[in-house]
């Protein structure tokens, strides 16, 4: 009797051992969700934002990236809510040029890491961050309208 409950102990914890080593591993592959933190009442505002990449750099970069698209064409539906500043239909199809051109030069301008810790969720191949950053949504209204994209 004893022998048998020893053995579905051993059974149930390598089971349950196993699970959790699977969980960890596949962390890294499931889509976060940016979401507003604070308002920061002068035209910024603090959004928790996530980015994969294969170094920490490089998931970092994206985190800003997906930050800023949304706040540009998507929104931020989790936390303070946050409306898209460009609302038109086929935005990202209109504007794509835009984005691509804002992408590759303009955008570190309205985006900084807050001083906070980073929250790692790591694979084999693949690395995901999240990160506190500030987002100067106010001044990117404002360059909207310069570039005439909004009006």
């Amino acid at each position: 009797m004893n022998i048998k409950v020893n053995v579905f102990l051993s059974i149930f914890l390598m089971s349950a051992i196993l699970t959790y080593a699977q969980k960890s591993k596949i962390a890294s592959y499931y889509d976060y969700q940016n979401e507003c933190l604070e308002d920061k009442l002068d035209g910024s505002y603090i959004v928790q934002g996530w980015g994969k990449g294969s170094t920490k750099k490089e998931a970092i970069d994206q985190a800003k990236r997906n930050v800023l698209n949304d706040i540009l064409l998507n929104g931020i539906s989790k936390g303070c809510k946050l409306l898209p500043l460009i609302i038109e239909l086929n935005a990202e199809t209109k504007y794509k040029e835009y984005i691509y051109s804002f992408f590759n030069s303009d955008y570190k301008k309205f985006i900084e890491i807050e001083k906070s810790s980073k929250t790692l969720k790591k694979s084999i191949k693949q690395t995901t961050y999240g990160v506190k950053l500030k987002v100067n949504r106010q001044s990117l209204r404002k360059k909207l309208i310069q570039d005439n994209i909004l009006k």
